[in-house]
């Protein structure tokens, strides 16, 4: 049996907003609420329809096990609050306990992305970066957990 089409629905929001919100992070800084809002309740209302009130309450655990270290570093201006409602959809789209594994693979390819972007800087003479853009490994993050983590949806 396949991935219901609720769960198909609620990846594709996922994915899109992911797509779009590297985009915006990498050309203007930001991730718009206009592309996290609306994709995390697609997500949160798709899971429900497909799993009920045990779906929602594993999407609410994943939303704020990927969110709280997030929305620990926006509070001390790490990082921005754009980042903390993209890694919230992401948590929320693998629920729990995939939530972990997204969190484990953005941490690791935000590592990678920083050090990426200090060597860059470093081979044009420049002084380390001002900005990452987080966003871009929170994309790479949750589409690796997706593809490598078992059983994250289905």
């Amino acid at each position: 049996m396949g991935v219901p089409w609720q769960l198909q629905v609620a990846l594709a929001a996922l994915f899109l907003a992911l797509a779009i919100s590297v985009v915006t992070d990498l050309r203007s800084r930001l991730i718009y609420n206009l592309v996290t809002f609306p994709a995390l309740a697609v997500v949160l209302v798709c899971f429900t329809w497909a799993g009920g009130s045990e779906a929602l309450f594993d999407c609410l655990i994943g939303l704020a096990v990927c969110a709280g270290p997030l929305l620990l570093g926006s509070l001390r201006g790490a990082i921005g609050m754009g980042d903390v409602k993209l890694m919230a959809l992401a948590g929320a789209a693998a629920g729990w306990p995939g939530s972990l594994a997204v969190l484990v693979y953005v941490s690791l390819a935000g590592g990678l992305q920083a050090l990426m972007w200090l060597v860059a800087a470093k081979l044009r003479g420049q002084d380390r970066p001002k900005y990452v853009p987080y966003g871009v490994a929170i994309a790479a993050g949750t589409a690796a957990a997706f593809f490598w983590a078992e059983k994250l949806v289905g």
